[in-house]
């Protein structure tokens, strides 16, 4: 059983169909305008369901109570929206073009411009009649006003209303503005929902001082007249608690799932691994070419531990580049095999699985560790010989990309399976290791991605989670240096023609592969031309997404082989390639990247016995002056300044959101609407206590009060399933 279909099945109550409360399984079927073409365009953008159009939140709001005159209108309000009021002057109609109409105001004039405007829109502008409109403001050739696709605004007054403030959407390809907007109030206007009915228990909203769902909803969607200028400027910025509300809502339906999938796993048995910790790590200090740091030390203990446990280990080992995460993982299948069992070892790509087979052969050897490699350039017939000899146990630790997970089946006694730098084996993958009959495999989690503690067990929800902090001694630190000027972008590549000039191997890593819509950016595909003929005769390589895999691996393997001085490549490097040769990490717009990513690449160079640099240059514009931004630029100056991980990712964090974090989820679990609001990170330890305090007290979620919270969880892990959406 999937561990979607774990929690979406028995786990949870089937009652409730309001799967995320106020309606939200109902069909847009019964919403006006929703025909079949419109429902069609919707699912294409994942609106399925009412609730779905609920939580298509305003992108922002425009202000229309305030209205000002237009002889004030002035350059400071360039692009902002503007509600005038006038008396029609002109009007001119170009057929199946535009339409122009002139008011005056007190003497002052304006123009308003809609382009292709529907056949008879120009009946409401009669000559000499008063009108409001209400529009973003421009400047025409000519130097005079005006505003393009203004609202207007003139019944409403007619009528006795007032202009209040209106929500503007995200687009929604193949359907009008419009439609969405009355789409969504028709929505909203149906929203009838009892606290009963709420996802969020009622002494969880109360202590956070939250509203109900239906109240947060409407306002989003129809914000009171009355709102002061800084609580619209909350609501802009997502800072309201209606967003907060929402926001805790996902996050604490994320981690439920996980409390459940957790829980669904420790229930299985797994076949313990009797080993002295104490023993293990003293022999490693004996056998192993250097000695163990303080954190490996603890980490080793921590998982020799798990394994002799009846119940699989869950673990998430995350480590910095060049803390020693390797090592842990081959003591631990060390200790695997000591108790006869054997273990697996996951990387992402084929060059990564040869680089970890000749990594733990020759630092397993010593222990007698029998180490053997699986990828997809394995013979048919050398795969056989593979399957027979883990069918004897005659191999200790199998190393390979995911399609070792066909590979367990195969085992005499697997008791470990190892997953480095993949981020997209994730809840899903993981269920697939405990299904069958039997004992469920022990497994180990690695991750590059230096993340504080308390965020990783937000991500990655179902697993425990060690840090590794420190470092192996005797690394040589990578000199990290920022190239804002003409001088120092040509300095940076003389110092790269240097590198190749001394035999040394360099990476050139560009932000795009060939398209870029910013002015001077640099991609891939076009430097890797310009290099060629800059640094000849040295060997220019070429490596993107774009490629075949087998294409990227022969690229990844001449680089390694030193079959290539210059590798131009796009953020595919970013992972996990060790070449001890590379002492040269150039990025161009290094100001387009995380300092998280950033930091992640400069550790592809230095890892030999020669020194690396990291050169961080900055996209030039015209003037040959840097287009990065004054901010962009002290951003990157906290990467001269540290090389710790950790420190860099609180600085990321504190700078850009977890947006980056969460956009690198775990595959399997629901994926995450609002987890870039503002504040989300506070809500993030409040979510995973208030999981783990429901499901320990209510283990199937079968009490009244939590049949909404399960129908919830269901249903968005259940469309987790359905469309492939990625969570780590």
């Amino acid at each position: 059983m999937s561990s979607t279909s774990a929690i979406t099945s028995s786990v949870l109550p089937t009652n409730g169909s309001r799967a995320a409360g106020q309606g939200g399984g109902d069909s847009l079927s019964t919403l006006p305008g929703a025909g079949p073409k419109t429902r069609a365009r919707l699912a294409a953008a994942g609106i399925v369901t009412v609730g779905d159009l609920l939580r298509h939140l305003p992108r922002g709001y425009d202000d229309l109570r305030v209205q000002s005159k237009i002889a004030t209108l002035g350059a400071a309000l360039a692009d902002r929206l503007v509600v005038v009021r006038g008396v029609v002057r002109k009007v001119h109609i170009f057929p199946r073009r535009f339409l122009d109409v002139t008011i005056d105001d007190d003497g002052a004039t304006l123009r308003a411009r809609w382009f292709r405007p529907p056949g008879g829109m120009a009946k409401s502008f009669a000559k000499d009649s008063v009108v409001t409109l209400a529009g973003p403001l421009r400047w025409n050739d000519e130097d005079k006003a005006e505003l393009i696709h203004p609202t207007n605004l003139t019944s409403l007054v007619a009528g006795g209303g007032v202009p209040g403030i209106r929500a503007r959407y995200p687009a929604v390809d193949g359907i009008g503005g419009r439609v969405l907007e009355k789409m969504i109030a028709a929505a909203v206007a149906g929203l009838d929902v009892d606290d009963d009915d709420d996802v969020l228990p009622a002494c969880l909203r109360q202590s956070c001082g939250l509203p109900p769902l239906a109240v947060a909803l409407r306002a989003l969607h129809l914000p009171e007249a009355g709102l002061s200028p800084a609580e619209l400027e909350d609501l802009a910025a997502g800072r309201s608690p209606a967003h907060r509300r929402l926001a805790l809502e996902e996050l604490l339906i994320l981690q439920v799932g996980f409390c459940l999938d957790r829980a669904s796993a420790r229930a299985l048995p797994a076949r313990g691994c009797a080993v002295d910790a104490a023993a293990l790590l003293a022999d490693a200090q004996t056998r192993l070419p250097f000695s163990l740091t303080a954190g490996q030390q603890a980490a080793v203990a921590a998982i020799v531990a798990d394994l002799d446990a009846p119940r699989p280990m869950q673990r998430l080992l995350i480590g910095d580049v060049g803390s020693g995460k390797t090592v842990v993982a081959l003591l631990a299948a060390i200790a695997a095999a000591r108790a006869g069992g054997q273990t697996l070892v996951m990387a992402p790509t084929e060059v990564l699985a040869e680089q970890h087979r000749r990594t733990l052969t020759k630092l397993g050897q010593p222990f007698g560790l029998r180490v053997a490699l699986l990828t997809a350039a394995t013979t048919r017939v050398e795969r056989q010989r593979l399957r027979e000899s883990l069918g004897k146990g005659a191999i200790d630790l199998l190393v390979g990309t995911q399609a070792l997970l066909d590979a367990a089946a195969d085992c005499a006694d697997l008791r470990l399976v190892v997953v480095d730098e993949q981020h997209r084996f994730g809840v899903a993958q993981r269920a697939r290791l405990r299904a069958g009959e039997g004992s469920a495999p022990h497994l180990l989690v690695m991750s590059a991605t230096p993340i504080p503690r308390s965020l990783a067990l937000t991500l990655y929800g179902d697993l425990d989670a060690t840090v590794l902090s420190d470092h192996p001694p005797g690394r040589q630190p990578i000199a990290t240096v920022l190239c804002a000027t003409d001088e120092q972008r040509d300095g940076a590549y003389r110092a790269l023609a240097d590198a190749v000039a001394a035999g040394r191997q360099a990476f050139v890593v560009c932000p795009t592969r060939e398209h870029s819509a910013r002015s001077g950016s640099v991609t891939a595909v076009a430097h890797h031309r310009t290099l060629i003929r800059r640094l000849a005769p040295a060997r220019v390589g070429l490596l993107h997404g774009a490629l075949k895999s087998a294409e990227k691996d022969a690229v990844l393997r001449a680089f390694a082989a030193g079959a290539l001085d210059v590798l131009v490549a796009t953020t595919v490097v970013e992972l996990g390639i060790d070449v001890g040769n590379a002492t040269v990490m150039l990025i161009e717009e290094a100001d387009r990247f995380g300092l998280a990513q950033l930091h992640q690449l400069r550790g592809r160079v230095g890892r030999g016995a020669h020194a690396g640099r990291c050169l961080l240059l900055l996209n030039q514009g015209g003037d040959g002056e840097p287009a990065a931004t004054a901010s962009a630029i002290e951003r990157l100056r906290c990467l001269t300044e540290t090389s710790d991980g950790f420190c860099i990712a609180e600085a990321d964090l504190a700078l850009r959101g977890p947006g980056d974090l969460f956009g690198r989820r775990q595959a399997g679990a629901p994926a995450l609407m609002f987890g870039d609001l503002p504040g989300t990170l506070a809500l993030l330890d409040l979510a995973r206590a208030e999981a783990e305090r429901l499901v320990d007290g209510d283990p199937d979620l079968g009490r009244p009060e939590h049949a909404a919270l399960g129908a919830a969880v269901r249903a968005r892990w259940a469309k987790a399933a359905v469309y492939g959406e990625e969570t780590g």
